[in-house]
């Protein structure tokens, strides 16, 4: 177990991990990553990285000037998502067997620490090679619904697992209603929104801010 600081929160908190490398369900999850890999990322909301959001922005983005840049950051993502809301929607794309391998290895959570054996009841274990796709799957998901169910929507929504950047063009108090409408697409789902502050918003490593033009 390890830990990695979170260097842009106050106190410098550490995020504890459990390392899977040579687990014995390593090599199973390697491969079951591989299939699930070749399903997700094709949304059009789909960031694979920093840099690919900074040729988006270079590309497509224009912002009227009362429209707002936002971001939304779910917390704690990975330990939140649901084993078995995710199987289902695994259930749609392979079948029973290749299913029960994908419950095998997200419920095999146990770890020791200092002698101590525990198990993760649920959520997806962070350290683990499949927890990132599994969590974008179940966010893909997520946006799909909130984005189709929403009265006012955003003007583009681009999302990085857990941190998605949004340009809002109806006003603070939609833009409020709209936080509460995301809060109800899920009770597991909880997020934090920062709103831009003199024409400047953080997101991901970037510091994005308006051009005049």
């Amino acid at each position: 177990m390890y830990g990695l600081p979170k260097i842009h929160k106050g106190g410098i908190p550490l995020r504890p991990i459990v390392n899977n490398i040579g687990a014995p369900t390593h090599q199973l999850a390697k491969q079951l990553t591989g299939l699930i890999s070749q399903l997700t990322g094709k949304s059009a909301h789909h960031v694979k990285n920093s840099f690919h959001f900074i040729q988006i922005l270079k590309k497509k983005l224009k912002i009227p000037p009362g429209d707002l840049m936002v971001s939304f950051d779910v917390v704690s993502l990975f330990t939140k998502v649901p084993v078995e809301e995710s199987l289902t929607l695994l259930s749609q794309h392979f079948n029973k067997e290749i299913l029960s391998l994908y419950k095998h290895v997200l419920t095999s959570t146990y770890f020791c620490v200092d002698s101590q054996f525990y198990e993760q009841t649920d959520g997806v274990v962070m350290g683990f090679q499949l927890t990132p796709v599994i969590a974008n799957s179940f966010m893909e998901d997520i946006e799909t619904k909130a984005i189709e169910k929403a009265s006012h929507k955003p003007a583009c929504w681009y999302r990085y697992v857990y941190d998605t950047f949004v340009v809002w063009p109806h006003g603070q108090e939609k833009l409020m209603e709209f936080l509460n409408h995301l809060y109800v697409i899920h009770n597991k789902i909880q997020l934090t929104m920062e709103i831009e502050e003199t024409g400047h918003l953080p997101f991901l490593d970037i510091d994005i801010y308006r051009k005049m033009d």
